[in-house]
């Protein structure tokens, strides 16, 4: 219903478009074309012909450079629209014609592209995913405001939703009083200290390049010091952006270390005031914890792992 119903739409912007391709056509008088087209045409009717998609070749050839290819998506031809004549292939209402499995192989690139893209970024060259032997955890150590726990928690609804591996506890965000009282313990911990400037910054010349990585601002200043188990983030970071960049620190030590140029996306690095993913970004996390791909895998690894090898 939903592929009929956007072909309908194309058919209908066509109809708008034509007065002004008609315009642009210079008129023909190529005895061939009557062989297609009836001989006497009515002035200003135009006319929509259903046909055997086998004649729209012969319609392009009789045509020529008049003869305009009709297209939705990449490569699913749909019919040709001539000087007074709108052919459309007669067998876009079938199930055999292709539309929905172009549009998802399309969609599916998309996502595979993107994964690959806020994947591997900075100077990481293999796939780091947290762990599926052990839910995680999170616990907020230090100078946490009450908006933090609502981030954290909505973000872990939607994650634990998508992954078919890792999952986060949901019904507790761990707080600074928080003593383990398990034995074993179930859980492996991600912390997260709100930290004063002054200590940030004194954390930050300490830091060891392969233990931390930084994360910075718009304006270039340093905010988070993200490591694969907790990080460490600027107090003063408020509303939104102090959402984004604590989402962003979970994320980063998942295994999120790229960015994406897509205008919706969460790791958009102008999107610092986001504080939700992107469709995109949601179903490119689900391919990464959906139980196809693995840590320490190259580049190369993850486009065999998911086909992306064998595709032109």
């Amino acid at each position: 219903m939903h592929v009929q119903k956007g072909i309908l739409m194309i058919v209908l912007v066509l109809i708008l478009m034509v007065p002004a391709i008609m315009a642009e056509s210079p008129s023909t008088t190529h005895s061939d074309i009557r062989i297609v087209e009836q001989a006497d045409t009515i002035p200003g009717l135009f006319e929509i012909r259903i046909v055997d998609p086998e004649l729209l070749n012969t319609v392009r050839n009789n045509y020529g450079s008049q003869a305009i290819p009709l297209k939705v998506e990449k490569g699913l031809y749909i019919g040709v629209l001539t000087p007074n004549v709108l052919y459309l292939r007669g067998d876009l209402n079938e199930s055999e014609f292709p539309v929905q499995d172009i549009i998802h192989k399309n969609l599916e690139d998309r996502i595979e592209k993107h994964l690959i893209d806020i994947t591997f970024g900075r100077d990481n060259v293999k796939t780091d995913l947290f762990g599926k032997d052990h839910d995680y955890k999170v616990w907020l150590k230090a100078m946490y405001y009450q908006s933090d726990i609502y981030t954290i928690r909505d973000f872990i609804t939607v994650f634990n939703d998508m992954s078919q591996t890792t999952m986060f506890e949901d019904e507790e965000i761990a707080l600074p009083s928080y003593k383990p009282n398990y034995n074993p313990d179930p859980y492996t911990y991600y912390t997260i200290s709100f930290v004063d400037k002054d200590l940030f910054f004194e954390k930050y010349d300490d830091r060891s390049s392969e233990q931390y990585q930084v994360l910075h601002d718009p304006s270039g200043k340093p905010v988070v010091l993200v490591r694969k188990d907790g990080a460490y983030i600027q107090q003063d970071l408020k509303g939104n952006e102090r959402s984004h960049f604590l989402l962003r620190s979970l994320l980063f030590s998942m295994g999120f270390h790229g960015e994406s140029t897509d205008k919706d996306s969460f790791f958009n690095p102008s999107n610092t005031g986001q504080t939700t993913l992107s469709p995109l970004d949601k179903d490119a996390i689900q391919l990464m914890y959906g139980g196809r791909l693995q840590s320490g895998l190259t580049l190369e690894d993850v486009k065999k792992a998911l086909g992306m090898a064998d595709k032109k």
